[in-house]
């Protein structure tokens, strides 16, 4: 982990620790960022040219984004939120940008003071999750402290942080999390799905299987589960499993290559290179920027005597990422290979 990320992973766990301990940390933290945006609103609304009969609002720096790493986890949609006190589009500008424009929308909705209710919880929340997207954790984190702090039965809140928590590192208190969503809903099939991702982190793949397995029980279409069981499966070099979920991920997501590329991996490892190569050019044909589809096809031609197909293949994935220091292994085995004919 880098500098920066350990100072972050240090800042939040004690932020953490003190909101759940200081009960005046926690009023601070909700009460003052709402007195600083509105003295923010009403300073823009009367030295800006809009509060002067001007043109409007100049745009806010837009962060760069990015996007999550493999393994892959759960796809964050922002959750429709209960809207009996107000009109129904009330936080449409903070979900109909890009993620830099929904920060601008929400923090301009906050500050407004109009916000009553759910909503308020609500804007938090989809302003926590761009941030988040955005790779701004230390304000997505005081985000998802305030919606809860607003609304803490929504189990949706709890998930977020705690893919946030998991992120900076922070495994076991994500666990927390994903706990307190399961309790306010039984059924909440992401939680168990998070709260098995986490125990694969900690080393603890017995319990993650069977978080995942509940996962799967409580929604049995959540492709993600059965890619993530896969993930373990792999680790255990359970290749019997890996293909029964890859199957369920092709039949579920068709277009998504991660099942074919779990398939492949099971094919190769039983010594069916055929079958992986089909699986691997059917992921490539999805991706054309997977490197790992590139390197495994090429393994897998390498094992069949196909020199050539093995070393373009290899090549491929070099051009991806030049260092890539499992295709480089590949390569000098390959290489050896055809010196000892």
């Amino acid at each position: 982990m880098s500098a920066n990320s350990a100072n972050t992973g240090s800042w939040l766990s004690a932020h953490g620790k003190l909101w759940y301990d200081d009960r005046w940390y926690r009023i601070a933290w909700i009460i003052w960022p709402q007195a600083v945006g509105m003295l923010l609103f009403v300073s823009l609304w009367l030295f800006h040219p809009a509060g002067q009969g001007g043109q409007g609002f100049l745009p806010w720096a837009r962060p760069m984004v990015e996007t999550r790493k493999y393994p892959p986890a759960p796809v964050k949609e922002p959750v429709a939120p209960p809207l009996a006190e107000q009109p129904v589009d009330v936080l449409a500008p903070c979900t109909s940008g890009d993620f830099a424009q929904n920060i601008q929308a929400c923090t301009t909705l906050l500050a407004s003071g109009t916000l009553r209710g759910s909503n308020l919880a609500y804007a938090y929340y989809h302003r926590g999750w761009a941030y988040y997207s955005t790779k701004q954790y230390q304000p997505a984190m005081n985000d998802y402290d305030r919606a809860i702090a607003n609304a803490s039965g929504v189990p949706d809140f709890y998930n977020e942080r705690g893919i946030l928590w998991m992120d900076v590192g922070n495994n076991e208190r994500a666990m927390q999390d994903f706990d307190q969503a399961i309790l306010l809903k039984s059924d909440y099939a992401l939680g168990y799905l998070n709260r098995g991702v986490a125990l694969r982190n900690l080393k603890r793949p017995n319990e993650a299987l069977v978080a995942l397995a509940t996962a799967i029980e409580r929604d049995p279409k959540l492709t993600l589960a059965y890619e993530n069981r896969a993930f373990l499966n792999e680790d255990r070099s359970n290749w019997r499993a890996v293909y029964d979920d890859a199957l369920k991920v092709i039949e579920l997501a068709p277009d998504d290559r991660m099942g074919y590329e779990l398939r492949g991996h099971a094919y190769l490892e039983v010594g069916q290179y055929q079958a992986a190569i089909t699986d691997f050019t059917k992921a490539i044909s999805i991706d054309p920027n997977a490197i790992y589809d590139y390197r495994m096809r090429g393994r897998a031609y390498h094992f069949l005597n196909q020199f050539d197909n093995a070393m373009a293949d290899f090549e491929a994935a070099l051009r991806i990422d030049a260092r890539d220091s499992e295709t480089i292994s590949f390569i000098n085995d390959l290489r050896r290979r055809q010196r000892d004919r």
